[in-house]
């Protein structure tokens, strides 16, 4: 994979969300970006900054369609970035998260026999979430959940409501992770020049993403009580605390995922840790920061004005 040339048209689906409007605006940031493609199954409802519009393209499409017409997209882009899924909140049922694998298998089936160079897969911190709680809390410390790890699916918490545990949510992104190492490895095998990044993205607020509305609930919007209601809760503020990505830090992932020189990576396809700088948390950032050349620049820590 010598000589990797950076994208110039990228390909975004699930572009209707969250973090899809924030990577069309940061790669429109990016003079390297030449155009960009988005996909979603509803019609255009975003409406982007005018940089971003010059070079965009909305398109409907239903990414479950394996033989949709929607595959020819790939034949005109150099990258694509995949953020679709069904269901995309950690309370996805087994047969969403079951159907979000499926598009992650047709989008990526069809990046690689199209000639796509660079896949990044939107992989979550639900790969990890078992380790929040004891006995794999006990194995890990401050930068010590690193991306080398073995996944352990599934985070366990009460959302002031009701318990919710994201384990089939969690799944669907640890398989998400093996399918691209495989097609990635295959890719090789066959003399391909497809590269894949997977990102265990971490905590980003829709709009301006303030860290002080995280809170113990896994929710946004709700303050947090001076005294937490008990230790599940305090480990539960820290948990999600912890895995907050700022908008310039996302921007910054997702960036140096598209263009990031896969000459010195140990395989075609790589898992990287995509959270901030937040001070004291579990999360290793080396292997994003020696494979992609991501450097996080902000800390929840120095920003949120609610009591640790």
């Amino acid at each position: 994979m010598a000589d990797y040339q950076t994208p110039a048209r990228v390909l975004v689906t699930g572009v209707a969300g969250n973090l899809g409007r924030k990577v069309v605006e940061a790669l429109a940031s990016a003079p390297w970006c030449t155009s960009i493609i988005g996909v979603d199954w509803v019609e255009q409802n975003v409406e982007f900054s005018p940089q971003a519009a010059q070079r965009f393209q909305w398109v409907k499409a239903d990414l479950t369609q394996a033989d949709g017409a929607w595959t020819e997209l790939l034949g005109n882009v150099d990258a694509v970035i995949h953020l679709a899924a069904i269901h995309s909140t950690p309370d996805a049922t087994w047969e969403q998260a079951l159907a979000s694998y499926g598009m992650t298998l047709n989008v990526l089936q069809a990046a690689a026999t199209h000639g796509v160079r660079r896949f990044v897969f939107a992989s979550s911190n639900h790969a990890m979430g078992a380790y929040k709680d004891q006995p794999l809390a006990g194995t890990i410390g401050p930068g010590k959940l690193t991306a080398e790890l073995p996944p352990a699916p599934g985070t366990r918490w009460n959302n002031g409501t009701e318990d919710v545990y994201s384990l089939a949510y969690g799944t669907s992104k640890a398989m998400g992770e093996r399918l691209c190492n495989a097609v990635g490895a295959v890719s090789k095998a066959n003399g391909g020049k497809l590269s894949i990044v997977s990102l265990r993205i971490g905590w980003a607020l829709p709009d301006e993403n303030d860290p002080n509305d995280i809170n113990y609930s896994g929710t946004a919007g709700t303050p947090v009580p001076t005294e937490l209601p008990d230790e599940a809760s305090r480990v539960a503020l820290r948990w999600f605390r912890n895995m907050w990505l700022s908008n310039g830090d996302l921007r910054r992932l997702f960036l140096c995922s598209v263009t990031a020189d896969p000459a010195r990576w140990p395989a075609p396809a790589i898992v990287v840790n995509g959270v901030s700088n937040n001070q004291g948390m579990d999360w290793g950032l080396e292997t994003g920061r020696e494979l992609l050349g991501y450097e996080p620049q902000d800390d929840l820590y120095g920003l949120i004005q609610q009591p640790q």
